[in-house]
């Protein structure tokens, strides 16, 4: 099943979008990273932009060079009140159908995975009796 939270992104140019996101354990990285589908990217006026960095990445699918662009996005979750923006870098991925969070991402949005397969976490500011259901999934 994975885990999916619902998102509030809003590009740099004010461009808003609802959606959910796939909490990925594999997407490993050093900064806060979002990877998104190109037609979302486009949507939020991410994409395209000349000011963007080719970056190599493993996937499930193998090598592969992908643009990131830094700082485009603010991120936080839908659910969870009082949360603050993380603004982060959008790696755009043509092959990918729904948004994915970095593990970096994930940690700075306070997720905390109780159960992958089931699809349940909480915040980190939840108390341990309040356990969350995944969202549903949205594809681009």
């Amino acid at each position: 099943m994975g885990v999916r939270v619902k998102l509030k992104l809003e590009s740099m140019e004010g461009v808003q979008v609802e959606t959910s996101a796939l909490v990925s354990s594999g997407f490993e990285s050093d900064e806060p990273d979002i990877a998104l589908p190109a037609t979302l990217a486009k949507t939020l006026g991410v994409w395209p932009t000349r000011d963007f960095d080719l970056e190599d990445y493993e996937t499930a699918a193998g090598e592969t060079t992908l643009p990131k662009v830094r700082a485009a996005v603010k991120v936080k979750l839908a659910d969870v009140k009082e949360m603050r923006e993380i603004k982060c870098n959008a790696i755009v991925n043509p092959d990918i159908n729904e948004v994915l969070l970095s593990d970096y991402l994930t940690d700075e949005l306070g997720i905390t995975v109780i159960s992958f397969r089931r699809g349940l976490w909480r915040h980190i500011t939840d108390s341990q009796q309040i356990v969350r259901e995944s969202a549903k999934p949205q594809y681009w």
